[in-house]
């Protein structure tokens, strides 16, 4: 999931859904910037406003969480943290700030502060969920704010080899966001690769790829998981799937695997060394999870 979706999950609804209007004393051309795609325009559009000085709370919200944003996705991170962080000053309990903080801290290899302010937008998120009617919009946008942030978090703890916690976040965010199939996804490859709980990683798997069949990544780890399962012909589609549509040297190297454990020789050998001639590692980072041709 991208830094700007959790974003706009974390603003303010008027924010997050429909932008704020003009202020009187803010020139329309520089929110136009701010409110724009370019990062480089969007830095300049905000920072034109936020040094003007004439903006409402809200506004200010917006224009820093903008600028934030841009600055993680032109990598440059000690410019975010500095807007993530004005944005916590300013509203101790804004949730899009500590969120971003979050993310830009683990891009720059601060992974236990990441953790931290994690927790502090997670806590923050829990206690707004309450406040909205569980048959709601806005609760089932709350409750996938809620998911996010612990995919998020359970990314930092796989980071940090912490996979307890990881998988537990995982878990609970499936719980809390079950159409959200990156959290499928990131189950399902953890148990996989660990080779434990098969049956409840291939139902993870099975659910992410209901809300997105064609993606990738996602057959690629129920491709390990029917590995691991020696459901090889299971594998083998999957791997197949994952490989039409777009040939990646794990996909290629998995489905090699698979036919060789189904017989097929020659076939087998032709994958597995096209996948070598991709990437030299491949067959390490598959001998890591204890699949050997």
């Amino acid at each position: 999931m991208t830094l700007r979706r959790l974003i706009l999950l974390s603003l303010p609804i008027a924010i997050a859904l429909t932008g704020m209007t003009a202020s009187a004393q803010a020139p329309a051309d520089d929110w136009s910037r701010c409110r724009g795609d370019d990062a480089q325009a969007v830095i300049a559009g905000c920072t034109a406003l936020l040094q003007a000085g004439q903006l409402s709370g809200t506004e200010r919200a917006e224009a820093l969480s903008s600028r934030a944003v841009a600055y993680h996705e032109q990598r440059d991170y000690p410019h975010a943290i500095a807007d993530f962080e004005e944005g916590v000053r300013l509203d101790p309990r804004a949730i899009w700030a500590h969120a971003g903080l979050a993310l830009s801290q683990r891009e720059s290899g601060n992974a236990q502060r990441a953790v931290s302010e994690f927790d502090v937008a997670l806590n923050l998120a829990e206690n707004e969920l309450g406040g909205a009617g569980p048959q709601s919009a806005e609760y089932t946008r709350r409750a996938t704010r809620i998911g996010q942030i612990l995919l998020e978090r359970g990314l930092v703890y796989e980071a940090l080899h912490d996979n307890e916690h990881a998988i537990a976040d995982y878990r609970d965010g499936m719980r809390r966001a079950p159409h959200e199939p990156d959290l499928g996804n990131a189950l399902c490859w953890i148990l996989a690769v660990r080779g434990e709980s098969l049956d409840e990683a291939r139902r993870a798997c099975d659910r992410s790829l209901r809300d997105r069949p064609d993606h990738s990544p996602t057959l690629d780890s129920r491709g390990l998981v029917g590995l691991k399962q020696h459901r090889y012909q299971d594998a083998w589609n999957d791997y197949d799937a994952a490989t039409r549509l777009g040939a990646g040297p794990s996909w290629v190297f998995g489905r090699g695997v698979a036919a060789l454990r189904l017989g097929r020789t020659a076939e087998g050998q032709a994958d597995i060394a096209r996948a070598e001639a991709m990437n030299s590692g491949v067959r390490q980072f598959y001998a890591d999870f204890g699949i050997r041709p």
